[in-house]
């Protein structure tokens, strides 16, 4: 059976406001514009401290890692790359997976999974999304490994 094949759809260029949400202000950009599947093609701009989590090894995980706790970085912070993937949950609902790198004003360089609800947009923050045509992205918990992974969905 081939692979699923996609093609990009629409994309949004939007700037983001000052003190909102980075991952709620995707999800709400990406509801409003009726993208159900989509990346993180680009962003510029900082946001007012970070808040992310790391991977860690875990005994209580079958695979052995796990994330560990959040780790809140003051700010502000650069972002010097963001990407991530947009999908349904299994109940419908938006979700955004996104990993970024961050810089603060010392040049010290932090990344991670960016946490929803965390991670304010400091003076300015540009981002373009662009849509995935053609499958459905939804993640399911795996049976093996315990973790939520992607499965893909030929349309």
């Amino acid at each position: 059976m081939a692979d699923p094949v996609a093609s990009i759809g629409k994309v949004i260029v939007k700037h983001l406001p000052t003190n909102e949400d980075l991952i709620g202000c995707i999800k709400k950009l990406c509801v409003e514009n009726g993208i159900r599947c989509g990346q993180i093609l680009s962003v510029i701009g900082s946001i007012r401290h970070l808040t992310i989590e790391c991977i860690v090894v875990s005994e209580e995980n079958e695979s052995g890692f796990d994330f560990g706790p959040p780790r809140v970085i003051p700010g502000p912070m650069q972002i010097l790359s963001l990407v991530g993937i947009i999908f349904e949950k299994e109940d419908g609902e938006m979700d955004v997976h996104a990993h970024g790198t961050f810089s603060d004003s010392d040049g010290n360089i932090y990344g991670g999974h960016v946490l929803e609800g965390e991670n304010p947009v400091a003076v300015r923050l540009s981002i373009v999304i662009g849509e995935i045509a053609g499958v459905n992205l939804m993640e399911k918990k795996d049976q093996v490994s315990g973790h939520l992974i992607m499965h893909v969905k030929q349309q």
